[in-house]
């Protein structure tokens, strides 16, 4: 019986030495002994190559990992064929030697059976798929690679994209700003002539007792042309061909001039005003437009209020700048609402001409300073930031 097993074992190596993938066959069940064709002893090392070498599972000196995880010697598939009768198709196994060598093959495993269906060994068939393996992983590396180049190009031109629109958008905004200041040079000053005399007739006729019945009506009209006027005085403001004039001055001295008048239109609405001036130094400033900037942020401010409420201004000065702050105690700005303020004509206001925070935007421009916004349910706040002044 023996004879015939290994005769028997003998033709069927026979039969595979010339196919080109690997077969390795235990000759019996413990699998102690394992015989290699041509391929699979170069597979395995194995220097002489010729009349079927034997290795034994227990002699072999190289691990053997599925998915990562080190194979016991049960758990190897030619033994789980030989010893338990599994049949294994497609099992990914990397065997790693000692020197560090790896190789990789596909493997299926089958039992051997003799004429009366007893388990006598086990074949093992195999491709080998280290050079495919080694090959998909430097495809993933270099995709992966790629991917990265590709998305941080992505990412600067969306950087490249946004900076552009954001240069488009206040392009667009100056030229508006442009328009607004030709538009005021050129109507302005015809416009206010004609209706400073119609106010003073207005004025004159008021005061004529047989139209006395009347006074209420011309009171009216002459308030709505004050309201005219003040508009194409904010247009004014806008004017780019206004030349500014700088000279040392110190904010907390133009503020507290100002602070009567601001004070004058708190008061009429039933509002409280407070004024903090802290330690800052002297600007090169033009002292009228900063003025005006700092009375329309209190203008708004004071419209924003419910009665009671009360407005702060505040100076204050940082490493970097010189701050006038203009707190009020409003409802705040709806967020769509904050990034169009500098928009020329844009206002929540009833009677608005959505122009004093575009002038305020322009003059902050002319002295390099910046404008912030904190702004929430408890109120909102204006920072005006101007670069301190270089020492020497």
């Amino acid at each position: 019986m023996y004879e015939m097993r290994r005769s028997y074992q003998h033709n069927l190596l026979l039969g595979l030495s010339d196919m080109p993938g690997g077969v390795s066959i235990a000759t019996d069940v413990t699998c102690q002994k394992i015989v290699h064709n041509p391929v699979a002893a170069q597979f395995f090392r194995i220097k002489d190559c010729e009349n079927f070498p034997y290795t034994s599972l227990c002699s072999m000196s190289v691990k053997i990992f599925q998915k990562g995880k080190l194979l016991s010697p049960q758990e190897i598939p030619i033994q789980r064929s030989a010893r338990c009768g599994d049949r294994i198709t497609g099992a990914e196994l990397e065997f790693v030697w000692p020197d560090g060598i790896s190789k990789t093959a596909i493997w299926s495993t089958s039992p051997l059976r003799d004429e009366t269906g007893v388990i006598v060994g086990a074949v093992a068939t195999f491709e080998e798929v280290t050079g495919l393996i080694t090959k998909t992983q430097e495809l993933d590396a270099q995709q992966s690679q790629l991917q990265e180049m590709v998305d941080e190009r992505t990412k600067k031109l969306r950087q490249e994209f946004e900076k552009r629109q954001s240069i488009e958008r206040e392009i667009a905004k100056l030229e508006r700003l442009n328009v607004i200041g030709q538009l005021a040079a050129g109507l302005g000053h015809e416009v206010r002539n004609p209706m400073t005399t119609v106010r003073g007739f207005l004025q004159l006729l008021q005061n004529k007792n047989e139209l006395h019945s009347y006074k209420n009506q011309f009171t009216l009209m002459i308030e709505e042309l004050d309201r005219a006027n003040s508009i194409i005085r904010e247009f004014l403001s806008l004017s780019k061909n206004k030349p500014a004039v700088f000279k040392r001055k110190n904010l907390n001295q133009l503020i507290t001039n100002l602070f009567p008048l601001i004070q004058a239109d708190a008061y009429s609405q039933g509002k409280k005003l407070v004024f903090e001036p802290g330690d800052i130094a002297d600007l090169e400033i033009d002292a009228n437009e900063v003025i005006q900037l700092v009375l329309n942020l209190a203008r708004n401010g004071l419209e924003a209020m419910p009665q009671e409420g009360c407005l702060t201004i505040k100076t204050f000065m940082d490493e970097e700048y010189i701050v006038v702050c203009v707190k009020d105690e409003g409802t705040g700005i709806k967020p769509e609402h904050v990034l169009k303020l500098g928009t020329p004509f844009f206002t929540t206001k009833e009677n608005g001409t959505g122009l004093g925070i575009p002038i305020c935007y322009d003059i902050a421009e002319k002295h390099r300073a910046l404008i912030d916004i904190e702004t929430g349910v408890d109120g909102t706040t204006f920072f005006v930031r101007f670069p301190k002044p270089k020492v020497g």
